[in-house]
């Protein structure tokens, strides 16, 4: 085989290597993409779930009627801003449901899990969200959330209109400034659509993965190239790299 098939085949050969590469590399963060996908639709899934037998619960043992569960009388909290609401059950959540929606949090990839209702009133947040107001509007917007209204929100507006038997998920630009996934699943009362159970999921495992991958295949990549460097050094007779090569002899120097 002539010098010139022998570099083209080497060369074939390191571009196949790479498109290889890449292609593994890619599906490994995909993969992982998607587990972390279907992990966070299946808490979303239990949540709702949850909910649902829980404010019935409530019902039963007349803790709440179920008109006070449906109860859309939002009464504005005096001095807080953004506006927070109580409603005839709010209290009630926040004594039997908080607890449960923390223990969501348990997993670090998930950033709140919230019951919110079909109009976007979310009546109990997570403990870490629901400190009480303290005038500092930057602190209090991250740290405050509990009984405000986000039907403001279109991710959310999206999510609470999904009525199917899954999950819906979402790209959520929080009024933090945070990027998040926002995973729901609707929740019903007694047969009827009372909201929805959310999951705001953080994209930074995946950011941080993507950026893995991103050194994973510039490494791999620059590894190819220099080895088919080496490999087509290799196949390259010496003749090219002396003089005599050139078409010079040492005799001729010394002339």
């Amino acid at each position: 085989m002539d010098l010139k098939k022998k570099i083209i085949l080497i060369v074939s050969f390191c571009l196949f290597l790479c498109i290889g590469a890449f292609i593994i590399i890619s599906s490994l963060f995909d993969n992982i993409e998607r587990q972390l996908l279907e992990k966070c639709r299946i808490e979303a899934h239990i949540g709702a779930a949850v909910m649902t037998e829980l404010m019935e619960l409530m019902i039963q043992r007349n803790l709440l009627t179920e008109n006070d569960i449906f109860d859309t009388n939002y009464v504005p909290i005096p001095g807080t801003r953004p506006t927070k609401y109580h409603t005839r059950y709010d209290l009630i959540f926040d004594q039997f449901i908080q607890k449960i929606e923390d223990e969501f949090l348990l997993d670090p990839d998930v950033v709140f899990s919230i019951l919110i209702d079909k109009n976007g009133y979310v009546p109990t947040h997570n403990t870490r969200f629901s400190q009480s107001e303290t005038k500092n509007y930057a602190r209090d917007i991250n740290f405050s959330r509990s009984k405000r209204n986000f039907a403001d929100s279109p991710a959310i507006k999206t999510a609470l209109l999904y009525r199917g038997e899954g999950t819906v998920k979402l790209y959520y630009v929080r009024d933090t400034g945070e990027m998040m996934w926002n995973i729901g699943a609707p929740v019903k009362v007694k047969g009827k659509h009372w909201g929805a159970f959310l999951i705001g999921v953080s994209l930074q495992r995946i950011e941080a993965i993507k950026n893995q991958m991103v050194i994973l295949i510039i490494t791999v990549m620059f590894v190819i190239l220099s080895l088919t460097m080496l490999a087509i050094l290799a196949v390259i007779p010496r003749k090219y790299f002396t003089p005599e090569g050139n078409g010079n002899s040492t005799g001729q120097f010394m002339n």
